[in-house]
């Protein structure tokens, strides 16, 4: 599943991400990490929602009905950006996830086919990282593990590659469409308090707001579904083929077909479209 030429999605690193992530992937042909922001101690970065622990009930809508899995820092500050983070490698956090996620989902139907040889190595490795971007690579890796089995190839560029032209957050993606040639950025529902779309039509940029939600699967837990867990609850519980289903774009929306077009195109197909309606009238 290939993403669309001039489409680009920004975000931050995660934390083996929820599958909302990877749908927006699957619809970009460049991945924007922005690997230059701070760091945000209640933030999502370095850690990730899991099941709670097996034994315990669902609780009702009003509380969490999810665990975190966090890996330690060493010494982060609040001013610190995320590429300079380093993992506290003196605590065996790798071996606690690995074995808690083992835990929690070892009685799963899918967990240990699709999910436990990619995780095995993952924390292999990530055991040995410290020192300074340590957490960056972390979480690139763990971002990483999803790409192939759910058929995805993004282009990444880190932010701090790319030339930074002030702090308003978005002209900074504004900067990054134009920067690496997209015609079309694809956001994440977070960003509609903050994002002003007419920086975005001043240079020709279409801005589209996704609009994903995957079905409900069964959990292996009674009570209401969870939503927000990370791809591992997923492909712990759901066949590959069938997650990769989720992730195809809507025969109705703007990825259909060939996707979105720049909007100069769009506009010039619409103004045709309406003169050869007039003609034929």
């Amino acid at each position: 599943m290939s993403g669309h030429p001039g489409v680009l999605v920004a975000e931050q690193p995660h934390y083996l991400p929820w599958v909302d992530f990877y749908e927006q992937v699957a619809r970009a042909g460049t991945l924007v990490v922005l690997d230059d922001v701070q760091w945000l101690r209640r933030g999502w970065q370095r850690r990730t929602r899991v099941a709670l622990p097996l034994g315990v009930p669902t609780p009702p809508p009003t509380e969490p009905g999810f665990q975190w899995l966090s890996i330690p820092l060493e010494d982060p500050h609040r001013d610190t950006r995320i590429r300079d983070l380093a993992v506290d490698a003196r605590q065996p956090w790798a071996r606690k996830h690995l074995q808690t996620l083992v835990t929690l989902y070892g009685g799963r139907p899918y967990f240990r086919a699709q999910v436990l040889p990619l995780l095995e190595p993952f924390y292999d490795a990530a055991a040995h990282e410290s020192g300074p971007g340590s957490l960056l690579r972390v979480l690139l890796s763990s971002m990483a593990l999803f790409y192939e089995p759910l058929g995805l190839a993004p282009t990444i560029v880190c932010s701090s590659t790319l030339e930074r032209r002030g702090e308003d957050k978005t002209q900074r993606l504004v900067e990054y469409c134009l920067q690496t040639g997209a015609h079309t950025y694809y956001s994440g529902t977070g960003s509609t308090l903050y994002l002003k779309p007419e920086r975005f039509r001043a240079v020709d940029v279409r801005l589209l707001w996704q609009r994903f939600r995957h079905p409900d699967y069964a959990q292996g837990r009674e009570g209401r579904f969870v939503t927000g867990l990370s791809v591992v609850d997923v492909l712990a519980n759901v066949p590959l083929e069938t997650v990769r289903t989720w992730l195809q774009p809507s025969p109705w929306g703007p990825f259909a077909g060939n996707g979105p077009q720049p909007l100069q195109r769009a506009e010039a197909e619409v103004a045709s479209e309406a003169a050869l309606s007039k003609r034929t009238k």
